[in-house]
């Protein structure tokens, strides 16, 4: 848990560089809810992680339930979310829905390589199997 929060706060960071430098350099315009989108996906995305790592080592058999639940409720809400941005600044919402998708990008294919590790090291489950 704690490698996943320090790599999602890494991830966070270079992101915000990245956006600061392209604003430097005149690449593109700064999105006005940047600094809210990469703290949102920052905090939502090790909460995520924290809760379907829980059930996997609590619940391995409802693995699969468990994330895909969790990935229409992140669908649901991330989608509420973008919409808020939106509704607020129609002005700067191309700029904020790129960093919005971006960034989910670059934060969801960092906790599906952590769940993924996860998963491949967890000890396997004697499920009806005999010993002798």
């Amino acid at each position: 848990m704690l490698r996943f929060t320090l790599l999602a706060i890494l991830l966070a960071a270079l992101l915000i560089g990245a956006v600061k430098a392209g604003i430097t350099w005149g690449w593109f315009q700064r999105p006005s809810f940047d600094t809210e989108i990469i703290l949102f996906m920052t905090v939502s995305h090790i909460g995520l992680y924290s809760i379907i790592t829980r059930q996997l080592n609590q619940r391995p058999e409802l693995f699969v339930k468990i994330y895909l639940g969790a990935t229409v409720l992140r669908i649901l809400f991330f989608g509420a979310f973008v919409f808020a941005i939106i509704w607020l600044d129609p002005t700067s919402a191309t700029q904020n829905a790129l960093l919005f998708l971006l960034s989910y990008f670059l934060f969801t294919a960092l906790e599906v390589s952590a769940v993924f590790i996860a998963v491949i090291n967890q000890k396997p489950t004697n499920l009806g199997q005999k010993e002798g």
